[in-house]
């Protein structure tokens, strides 16, 4: 190939990889704060609308594409670090869930009584967008471990995604709703399901495959010319047609479900649409940041996972606080804004003093540290779903819109 040398030439941190994982940290945390504090109570409902169909054209996809592109950068990319890296974010994501969620609202439903609040802790083991990372890493390492070519990871990875769109088809529940929980890891189910290996697995395949080339682009100007010129007609073109068209066994575009299958043709939209943005971003940084990207443009790239686990922190805890106190959520946009910037500056200034002075890292705890740090989140986890389960009159799911008061 004319723009691939034979050895590597983009070795280091790269300015419009850095930048794309910036712009979808940020949008993230925006699309967070919009739909988890202020949505739900916006008259007519289609404030959001832009942003609903901007997370399902890229949303998650984007990072778990970043995902899978980092993982040709990292330095150890043996499959017992892909294990080990694995179990610590399957760990990290339980903590996440502890503190995001099952802890504040074990706490209101102590306080108030009121089903909702024991219905949502009971999610503490959930799909999210970190467990599903973390079974995507142990996934790779087996892979990985068969000493499959990047051609083939991918093909698993469609493979997969295929099987995902079939199995919602054949079978889309089950009697027992832990069942469905359970299911909801893998395929999409009646239960909470957001992100399940099989639907989203593509995406970190691509990444990877993506990464096998990328420190070798000899001639990023020329090559991120042809992406834009060849992707972006047929990504608008087909997003176009997907939001005008119905398509025949895919779902609506900007839905939950389209959300959390992104199957078939989506998935390959989704994968197209992240070439262009990094192809964009290069230009951008070619024009703008000829000597490297400023700080503030760089650090959340830096800190990537961390942004998404305190801004979460921040978030859901204040959405449990204004419905167990206020009885709703916030209405009006300039909340939307006004959140959003009070949650970057708390996340820069969370993460900043850890790094200087606790220095606290899940990645870098060791031996005995380690296993008593990890059997703690897990020990406590069980205990939580234990506590909860008996006690639910209802279960709360991104189907039912988790039993939000409207």
């Amino acid at each position: 190939m004319k723009y691939i040398d034979d050895k590597p030439v983009n070795t280091g941190r790269q300015p419009e990889l850095d930048l794309f994982k910036t712009v979808c940290i940020v949008f993230m945390i925006l699309a967070h704060v919009a739909l988890d504090l202020t949505q739900i109570t916006s008259e007519g409902g289609s404030e959001y609308g832009f942003i609903d169909y901007l997370i399902c054209i890229g949303g998650a996809a984007t990072f778990m594409i970043c995902m899978g592109i980092g993982m040709r950068y990292s330095k150890n990319q043996s499959p017992a670090k892909y294990v080990a890296r694995g179990i610590g974010l399957l760990t990290v994501g339980q903590l996440l869930n502890l503190l995001r969620g099952a802890l504040p609202y074990l706490i209101a439903y102590w306080l108030t009584g009121k089903q909702f609040f024991i219905a949502n802790a009971y999610l503490v083991f959930q799909p999210d967008i970190l467990t599903f990372a973390g079974l995507a890493f142990l996934l790779m390492a087996l892979l990985k471990k068969l000493k499959l070519s990047d051609g083939s990871i991918l093909a698993i990875g469609f493979g997969m995604n295929l099987l995902g769109l079939i199995m919602y088809y054949v079978h889309p529940s089950n009697a027992s709703f832990i069942l469905s929980q359970i299911q909801g890891f893998f395929f999409i189910s009646d239960a909470e399901c957001y992100f399940p290996l099989f639907c989203y697995f593509v995406f970190v395949a691509f990444g990877y495959f993506v990464g096998g080339y990328y420190p070798r682009i000899k001639d990023k100007d020329k090559l991120s010319s042809l992406v834009l010129l060849v992707c972006f007609p047929i990504c608008a073109i087909y997003y176009a047609l997907r939001i005008m068209v119905p398509f025949p066994y895919l779902p609506e575009l900007g839905s939950d479900l389209q959300y959390s299958m992104v199957p078939a043709t989506d998935a390959i939209g989704s994968c197209l649409v992240s070439l262009v943005f990094i192809a964009f971003l290069y230009k951008i940084c070619k024009v703008f940041f000829k000597n490297g990207l400023p700080g503030f443009l760089t650090y959340p790239a830096q800190h990537i996972n961390a942004y998404y686990c305190v801004s979460y922190i921040l978030i859901l805890p204040l959405q449990t606080f204004l419905i167990a106190v206020k009885g709703s959520l916030f209405e009006g946009d300039i909340y939307t804004l006004v959140f959003f910037i009070i949650v970057m500056v708390l996340c820069y200034v969370i993460i900043e003093f850890n790094d200087r002075y606790i220095h606290f890292d899940v990645a870098k705890l060791k031996g005995k540290n380690q296993m008593i740090f990890f059997a703690t989140v897990w020990i406590l986890s069980f205990a939580v779903a234990f506590y909860c389960y008996p006690r639910i009159d209802e279960f709360a799911t991104m189907w039912n819109e988790y039993l939000l008061p409207k």
